[in-house]
């Protein structure tokens, strides 16, 4: 019981009510900045980054499952780094705004498209690919946000707890794989995922979730 109150301690349980609000305030932004990506989903794309690599890549369909997974895998973490964590939710929630926005800014201005194959299989496995590709149009591909939030997560996770965060990682290098192997992007959008979102979540923990105590907002 005593562990429990000293992590909670930890979280935004133990700030005061003014920052508090200051970092449920930053997750309501970070959702918000999420709702953009639907209204950029579409063409004209300027740029088609298939190659000879991409092309020797197989659709794996039992890679759908760790890709549908994201969103669990990201929420899930986000609250419990809000609960026991909040220095380092802070620095998730911010390095998301910021890789949403980056990622934004290439659909606007060089918008990608992936050429998607046709799947003839009728297993279970399939069919989700299938559906995966009907709930979303064949853009926004550069960078890859599947690879940039997976790989958030692991960096972040990997602050928290090494042995943790080893775990967290394997799962997220599976999101980041899947990207390509059920054909939701090519291998140059899951690099530019996974660079962007390390460079933006170290960036961001260095002065955020490992600020000293004067930097934070003081309790009410």
């Amino acid at each position: 019981m005593h562990l429990i109150r000293t992590q909670l301690a930890q979280g935004i349980f133990g700030e005061g009510w003014r920052s508090a609000l200051i970092t449920l305030g930053i997750g309501a932004v970070t959702y918000a900045v999420s709702l953009i990506y639907d209204p950029l989903n579409h063409g004209p794309y300027r740029i088609f980054l298939r190659t000879p690599i991409d092309d020797a890549i197989p659709v794996v369909s039992a890679f759908v499952i760790p890709y549908v997974s994201l969103r669990p895998f990201l929420y899930g973490s986000l609250a419990l780094f809000l609960l026991f964590r909040v220095r380092v939710y802070r620095s998730a929630a911010l390095s998301m705004i910021a890789v949403f926005l980056v990622s934004y800014a290439f659909y606007f201005f060089l918008q990608s498209f992936i050429e998607r194959p046709a799947l003839t299989g009728d297993d279970l496995l399939s069919g989700m690919i299938r559906e995966v590709y009907a709930g979303d149009q064949p853009y926004n591909d550069f960078p890859s946000l599947h690879a940039s939030l997976s790989t958030l997560v692991a960096v972040h996770w990997l602050h928290v707890s090494r042995r943790a965060g080893v775990v967290v990682a394997l799962w997220a290098a599976l999101i980041v794989f899947s990207t390509v192997f059920v054909k939701q992007h090519y291998v140059a959008d899951m690099v530019a995922g996974v660079g962007l979102a390390y460079v933006v979540s170290r960036f961001m923990l260095a002065r955020v979730a490992a600020a000293p105590a004067s930097a934070v907002p003081s309790r009410a």
